[in-house]
């Protein structure tokens, strides 16, 4: 037996249960005569159900004739099955649904219906109903609610290149019945979702389809994310992971000064530093004032200062903007030149270059 079916029982080996729990309630009958269903009784889809009915008595009573009947939404009511003590069962859909007793005999009576390929059709109230003699009629309802249980996949989507909301993934629930309940179990900020539902595949099925949205942003590419299908014909919530996959555009940092820049270095210089997806396809540099002084160069996302000046760096903004397909953006230090470079200065500078003699400073810090 499948442990997600809400009503997950063989009817034949439940029944002799059954009884034991029905006797008490018959002795309780003013009359001694009384009818005993279950009275909530849930089907799945294309599968089988059962529903339980049964004459008790107390006293000495003749069987005549046993009638289900179906409530229909305008208050009328159309016939089932029929069981006849000598003329048998008479039943129009005969190829789904039969007694459970094969004759009407015995105490308690069986008038059990089985019903196989349930459809979501056959979902309302039905009403078991025992003419017997002397006592007359007795009856008791039964409501039938049919499932279906739904396919659940979730995916990350390819956003387009482009900085606005969009969405980033999508979770379909395909086949429920009734609609399932999608959410979605995030830490990002600033996410939405949207929901659409649709006529599933089979009659009285539905599709829901669920997305979930968010800007672009470095956070969100790579970020685990959860969609969570609820549904009454599983006892917990299916859960499905999905890794987002999500372009962004550059975000840069500035490095190379360290605030120890003296007059008359050489050869110093300026990395712009840039994450993004996809990778940039452009590096300018320039400056808050105008363009690059004389003495540096740009050579792509590195910035050389052939020789540091306080005439032509000093207190002078260099700006990096970088492009790629989704956007720009952009950092900026501002530079501030120190007296001449001391002997000790010179000497690291001439034995090992600008770069060694900068990180003897990182160092010294």
């Amino acid at each position: 037996m499948n442990q997600h079916t809400p009503l997950a029982w063989s009817p034949r080996l439940l029944l002799p249960g059954l009884l034991l729990l029905l006797l008490p309630d018959c002795a309780k009958a003013a009359s001694g005569v009384a009818v005993q269903v279950l009275t909530d009784v849930t089907g799945v889809l294309n599968e089988s159900t059962t529903l339980v009915c049964y004459l008790m008595s107390t006293e000495n009573v003749t069987v005549t004739q046993v009638t289900w009947m179906k409530k229909k939404p305008d208050g009328s009511r159309s016939t089932v099955a029929v069981f006849h003590p000598t003329k048998g069962p008479s039943i129009p859909d005969s190829e789904r649904v039969t007694f459970w007793a094969t004759k009407l005999d015995g105490n308690p009576w069986n008038a059990s219906l089985a019903i196989s390929h349930v459809q979501a059709e056959d979902e309302g109230s039905y009403e078991c109903q025992f003419a017997t003699f002397p006592t007359g009629s007795r009856s008791n309802s039964v409501h039938l609610r049919v499932l279906a249980r739904p396919t659940n996949t979730a995916e990350a989507l390819t956003p387009s290149p482009t900085w606005k909301l969009q969405d980033l993934a999508k979770c379909i629930s395909t086949g429920g019945r009734p609609p399932p309940q999608i959410s979605w179990l995030s830490d990002l900020n600033g996410t939405e979702t949207r929901e659409t539902t649709e006529l599933g595949p089979q009659p009285g099925t539905f599709t829901v389809t669920s997305f979930f949205s968010a800007m672009p942003s470095r956070h969100a590419d790579g970020t685990n994310i959860t969609c969570c299908v609820k549904h009454d014909s599983a006892r917990e919530p299916e859960l499905l992971l999905v890794i987002l996959s999500v372009p962004y555009p550059p975000e840069v940092s500035i490095s190379g000064y360290n605030k120890e820049w003296s007059e008359g270095l050489t050869d110093a210089a300026l990395s712009c530093d840039a994450r993004s997806k996809p990778e940039p396809t452009d590096y300018e540099w320039s400056t808050t004032t105008g363009p690059l002084p004389n003495n540096t160069e740009a050579q792509g996302n590195r910035l050389l200062i052939h020789k540091v000046s306080k005439t032509t760096i000093n207190n002078v903004t260099f700006v990096c903007n970088v492009t790629n397909a989704l956007g720009s953006g952009q950092n900026q230090v501002t530079i501030y030149v120190k007296g001449e470079l001391s002997s000790h200065q010179e000497g690291r500078v001439q034995q090992d270059g600008p770069q060694g003699w900068e990180l003897g400073v990182r160092v010294a810090e």
